[in-house]
Parts: structure tokens; sequence; C-alpha cells
């Protein structure tokens, strides 16, 4: 199978990988012109001549896929100084480790009008979307891109386990009236992100319900954005979708999240939450 066979697939699967080139050698080294790949699940194509250098470099690439960023890999094939790998050979090789980092992935639990809106920006965003919903027809509007994936099921307890969700996941809750049901089953999963589309009253309700019904403390009732989106007045349904698509940017972008349910306790300069009903 050939690397860019490998690659389209990777792509396709949304695999965070790494693709590693020798982009300069010097003296005797195991290879002048090579090329591999290592993904984020530890799947590995291709080699770059083996060995040590081989070994850090794929230690490397594992590193530079967790952090997101492409470097530089340096390796002399000697026993001391700097770079040595603890060779005899007496070359040196220099590995460019290019990153591919995974596409965000939205879950969108409800498949109504403000959702439609959040998916058409998402997809345009790069997002890979998947939309869900109890009631097919939601599903099958016209103006949902063709592109997301659909799940449709009896009920959220039957949809979650199929989505997939883990720590990287960004999850949308905006349903007709089961969004009890759908917070439930995501509420406890180690999400990336975890909104639920409700105004100030229905969050304050719904995080007392998560205290008194789930017995979850302050950290874990925390995790839920709600209202959710950045606060810029939005009342149509395309500028709501505007206000979260926003606040998941800015969470994919910076690692920070500016959610209209946290206001800042002064005195002690840390998040405090509040309803703000």
């Amino acid at each position: 199978m050939s690397l860019f066979t490998t690659l389209a697939r990777l792509e396709a699967q949304n695999i965070a990988f790494a693709l590693l080139q020798i982009i300069d050698s010097r003296g005797s080294a195991p290879r002048h012109s090579a090329a591999m790949v290592v993904t984020e699940q530890g799947e590995i194509e291709g080699t770059i001549g083996g060995g040590m250098v081989e070994r850090l470099a794929i230690d490397a690439a594992h590193e530079a896929i967790e952090q997101g960023t492409s470097r530089l890999f340096e390796a002399r094939l000697a026993r001391q100084g700097e770079n040595a790998v603890g060779s005899d050979c007496g070359g040196a090789v220099t590995v460019h480790i290019a990153v591919w980092p995974r596409r965000p992935a939205l879950f969108l639990l409800g498949g109504g009008h403000v959702n439609r809106e959040v998916a058409k920006m998402a997809v345009a965003l790069d997002f890979v979307v998947t939309v869900a919903d109890t009631w097919p027809a939601n599903l099958e509007h016209p103006e949902l891109p063709a592109v997301c994936r659909r799940v449709q099921g009896e009920n959220y307890e039957a949809i979650v386990p199929q989505l997939g969700l883990d720590k990287h996941s960004y999850v949308v809750i905006a349903t007709n009236h089961e969004d009890r049901e759908a917070l439930s089953q995501t509420i406890n999963l180690p999400l990336r992100y975890l909104g639920l589309l409700a105004s100030k009253r229905k969050a304050h309700h719904l995080r007392h319900w998560l205290r008194q019904e789930h017995g979850l403390n302050e950290e874990q009732v925390a995790r839920l954005h709600s209202p959710l989106g950045l606060k810029i007045g939005a009342e149509t349904p395309t500028e709501i979708a505007v206000s979260i698509i926003g606040e998941l940017i800015m969470l994919a972008r910076t690692g920070e999240t500016a959610p209209q349910n946290i206001v800042i306790n002064r005195d002690s300069e840390t998040p405090a939450i509040r309803s703000l009903a």
C-alpha cells in the first residue's frame, strides 16, 4: 500500500497523523530520502531507515501529534554530543515532522432550526458533523448538509452509544422536549465541550436538576455550557448559530470559552457559577 493511499484513508477517517520525511542527510546515514506515517493510534506505515533514529523520530512524532505542532527532528549517529543517538556510524539526518490534526468533530443532538444552521456553518468551517434525532423528518430536512452523518433512534439512551463520543468531541443539545434525556446520557462523558440551548431560567433549573437528581457536584455541573454561545444579542436561528460556532471556534483555537453562564469572582479571580436568570 502506498503512503498516498494511507494518507487519504486517515484523512477520510479523521485520524490525526504525522508525515515524517528526511529532508537532509550527511555522512553515513541509513536512508538519504525516505518518508513514513505515524498516527495518533500508533499505526506506522513506511520507514526512514529503522534503528534508533527511526525509534526516536516516532517518539517525536507522537509528541508532535499530541501537541498539534509540526517540527524538525535532528539526529546524529554518534555516541556523544548534541542529538546523539548512540551509534558509531558518524552520519546525521534531519527529519521534517508534518502534523495533520484531526478535524473537530461536532455532534448535534436535535436536528431542529438552530442545529440545522449550526450544521451549515460547521461544515463550511471543516468540522466533521453528526446530527442525531429521534424524529426521522428532522434528519431528512433538505437544508441539512448532505455531508452530515445522521443517527436516528427511538430515544437518546439508544442514540448516544452509537455516536462514538470521546475527549475530542463537541456536543450541542437542542431538542424539542428531550433535553434532559440527552443531557443525562452525556453529562458524565469526558467531552471537549457540552452545550445546551436554553434560556437563563431553563439553564438554572437544569443545573438544579443535575445536582438533585444526578447528585453532581459544582465542578461536574460546570462542564455544561448553558446558555451556550457568545453573548452577541442573537435572536434568530442563524444568529444563535453564529454565537454557538463562535464559542466553538474560540475553544478550538485558544482553549478557552466565554460562556454566558460564567461570571468572574473578582476577589478570588476564579470562575464562579451562578444563575443569571
